[in-house]
């Protein structure tokens, strides 16, 4: 696999799970309670993961 290749996949593997992260965040939202709540933490989680690994690169 060369290293364009191996760019887009990660970064679409990337986007991909940006959207699943909203989509918990939201899905949370409607769900009032202590299981939205953690499906809204795990949605933040995953929004931080993302980021820290973008920021690793600048590091």
């Amino acid at each position: 696999m060369n290293e364009r290749t191996k760019s887009i996949l990660t970064t679409l593997i990337s986007v991909v799970f940006f959207i699943v992260c909203v989509a918990l965040v939201i899905m949370g939202q409607k769900n009032v309670g202590v299981q939205g709540l953690m499906v809204m933490l795990l949605g933040l989680a995953g929004l931080l993961f993302l980021l820290y690994r973008y920021n690793r690169k600048f590091k």
